[in-house]
């Protein structure tokens, strides 16, 4: 007898989705579970582009940056939003798949064209504001632009989809509320559970040309000074003041240029370095040569309070203890599990002083590495994928296309 053919998904984000590791891991886990996965992404400087992963495709749709920086600030230009609409209307998918709040409008204008399709709204952030915030990021035209944007979507995710999921219980009450719909469901951005003990990886320190038994502090992610302040450069600043060891930031963005020239200049050659980003499948190998992850986050804006950021799970999945800003959500988890320890990022002394004690207390350093591992027993991915997987479910078992998804929780968190 033969199976009915599994639902089909398309995915929209609006990058290239090269290192979007949330994305790639749950496409991963949904084609894993039997379903078709697509994901239409951006190729801003190339053509259309289609690359086949393990298990689902990628499509790239070229879109042109404008020369012209009111232009060239709009979070989609039309063209480009038709353009993925157009390409994921193609893949007549069963549920389009909205990755942050620049994705919704091209993929509702995809579901609405296709029979039966279901919207799902997947918040990484938190993806709404006043016009005075956009006015703190925009000038005047183009704040009033992005507010009435945001305004457009904030309907079409109250009125439209069929289920939100979000990456904590914060950013879960703050849209329940904001949106006025059931709570969304929680899917941490977690790396893999290690399958075992993770091994002090020797490859970073060959990298940057320092003995394997150099203490390294690093930090990783994107390299823009909207989501850091000025917690980089005052991390590259702390790097004189550690008594041993070395940083290094790894990553990508605007910012990587400016951090890689102060960290080439005196006194901070040699004792901190700005690598690119490396692939998903090879960043946990570089971690794991670190002793210290940092998340030196300057929370100059609200919204930044609200972040689980990737790299907290990412250090916690080696065994790294960390040293963070003070981000409510970081530090509950830091404090329960007793793995990190917080800093002020506006100051390079202070950096370098929680650095410092953390290596120079061997006791202190142990109890820190263990709660790390432990609290990665709880935030991996093969949990949260169970909940993404749950959501699915009850999205396409549903005849209505607005599930009620009160009781679609993260078992294993301990954010209230």
């Amino acid at each position: 007898m033969n199976r009915p053919p599994m639902p089909r998904v398309c995915m929209l984000v609006r990058n290239d989705c090269r290192t979007d590791y949330r994305v790639l891991k749950e496409a991963a886990s949904l084609a894993r579970a039997g379903y078709t996965v697509t994901v239409v992404a951006i190729n801003t400087y190339g053509p259309l582009e289609r690359e086949e992963r393990a298990g689902f495709a990628i499509v790239r749709v070229p879109v042109e940056r404008s020369r012209r920086r009111l232009i060239q600030g709009c979070n989609l230009l039309p063209r480009a939003i038709w353009r993925m609409a157009t390409a994921a209307r193609t893949v007549h998918a069963d549920v389009y798949h909205a990755h942050d709040s620049d994705a919704v409008l091209p993929a509702w204008l995809a579901a609405r064209r296709v029979p039966r399709a279901r919207l799902l709204y997947d918040a990484h952030e938190v993806g709404f504001g006043s016009l005075h915030q956009s006015q703190e990021y925009f000038p005047a035209p183009l704040a009033l632009i992005n507010w009435a944007w945001g305004l457009l979507n904030d309907r079409i995710i109250r009125q439209h989809t069929a289920a939100v999921i979000t990456v904590n219980d914060v950013l879960a009450d703050l849209q329940a509320a904001h949106y006025r719909i059931p709570r969304p469901a929680v899917v941490m951005n977690c790396p893999p559970r290690p399958q075992a003990p993770p091994e002090h990886s020797t490859i970073l320190a060959e990298r940057i040309g320092v003995t394997p038994e150099t203490p390294i502090v690093i930090c990783q992610g994107m390299l823009v000074r909207d989501r850091h302040g000025v917690g980089l450069e005052n991390l590259i600043r702390a790097a004189p003041l550690f008594h041993r060891g070395a940083v290094v930031i790894m990553g990508r963005g605007a910012q990587f240029d400016e951090l890689a020239g102060l960290a080439a200049q005196p006194p901070f050659a040699g004792r901190a370095f700005v690598l690119p980003a490396v692939p998903p499948e090879e960043l946990l190998d570089y971690t794991s040569g670190a002793a210290i992850g940092a998340i030196p986050t300057e929370i100059h804006h609200p919204s930044l309070r609200y972040s689980s950021p990737n790299k907290l799970f990412e250090y916690l999945a080696v065994g790294l203890p960390v040293v963070t800003s003070d981000l409510p959500i970081v530090r509950r988890i830091c404090e329960e599990y007793e793995c990190g320890l917080v800093c002020d990022p506006t100051s390079p002394a202070s950096i370098a002083g929680t650095i410092n004690r953390l290596l120079e207390d061997a006791d202190l350093y142990a109890r820190m590495r263990g709660g790390a591992l432990a609290a990665a027993q709880v935030y991996n991915w093969q949990t949260q994928e169970q909940v993404l997987l749950d959501v699915y479910r009850r999205l396409l078992a549903g005849p209505s296309p607005k599930p009620d998804q009160s009781e679609i929780r993260n078992p294993r968190s301990t954010i209230p």
